[in-house]
């Protein structure tokens, strides 16, 4: 074997035992043992042959800083998605691998089908999500969601949200509750398919002290400053989102044109114009005065 296949399969072997050892670590030590969720184990092979080489035009999703792509693959006969990771992701997105494991039971969370663990970053191969990203679907002026789409959507957001809090003996915070973060099955059920900013709570502890992180327009204030993280967070950002669900726009658009927090904004136009004002039309038109 010549000196640079050895050196290719040192770096492999370093790459398992760093990534498979630090997801079974995690596992355990999160959720007692209970990691009966068992995953497939995906060769480098098997993912260079879904993804045709990582074909450029396979890519159907991407996170906006770069930080992961999303293919859509095909493999025996079975259409996946498979999420690259950016090579200089963090250590906390390691650790976060192992919630998706155990949440995959969940129907409002998109199946995790395996790993490659034999990349310098874990690869992970999900279940092919039959409907477009939610974060384009919910701004889409062509097509809007039905007001009882819109609240059945809601209503699952909120249940895998408490599944987080409080399904587990060490509650989990997901820290970045958005749209993009989302997909959308058929029957428009909402899948959460992001965990890379998750953080769970110490025994016995009741909040959790991490890096400020996630995204401005759906974090309570004082969680930049000062890093520290409830259940409330999560409950917050929520809330961001039922906001755009009503009003049919973007937090960060709201907030770049008006120089205020969707809060404020929202606030101070019902104080002024009353709630009908700000309302997307067609919930005042199929909602037959449910907001009365």
């Amino acid at each position: 074997m010549g000196k640079g296949k050895k050196e290719e399969k040192k770096e492999i072997e370093k790459c398992m035992l760093k990534n498979g050892g630090l997801l079974l670590e995690k596992r355990v030590s999160y959720f007692g043992g209970r990691y009966s969720n068992s995953i497939h184990n995906f060769s480098s092979q098997e993912i260079q042959r879904a993804t045709d080489n990582f074909n450029g035009n396979l890519i159907f999703n991407h996170d906006v800083n770069n930080y992961f792509k999303w293919y859509k693959g095909y493999l025996e006969g079975q259409v996946i998605c498979i999420r690259t990771n950016f090579p200089r992701a963090s250590p906390e997105s390691l650790e976060s691998n192992s919630i998706p494991t155990q949440m995959s039971s969940h129907k409002n969370v998109l199946k995790l089908l395996g790993c490659c663990i034999k990349t310098r970053m874990p690869i992970l191969v999900y279940e092919f999500p039959s409907c477009e990203p939610f974060g384009k679907k919910i701004f889409d002026w062509n097509e809007p969601l039905p007001w009882k789409i819109r609240l059945k959507i809601a209503y699952e957001i909120a249940s895998v949200i408490a599944y987080l809090h409080y399904a587990f003996l060490r509650p989990i915070i997901h820290k970045d509750i958005k749209p993009s973060h989302f997909f959308l099955d058929n029957g428009s059920t909402p899948k959460l398919s992001y965990f890379e900013l998750s953080v769970i709570f110490l025994e016995g502890e009741t909040h959790v002290k991490d890096d400020p992180c996630g995204t401005f327009e759906y974090m309570v204030p004082k969680a930049f400053p000062s890093g520290m993280y409830l259940e409330k967070n999560d409950v917050f950002s929520f809330g961001s989102l039922i906001l755009e669900l009503l009003t049919w726009r973007r937090a960060s658009f709201i907030a770049r044109v008006d120089g205020v927090s969707m809060w404020k904004y929202v606030e101070d136009h019902i104080e002024n114009y009353g709630i009908h004002d700000i309302l997307d039309p067609i919930i005042l038109v199929e909602g037959g005065g449910v907001l009365e």
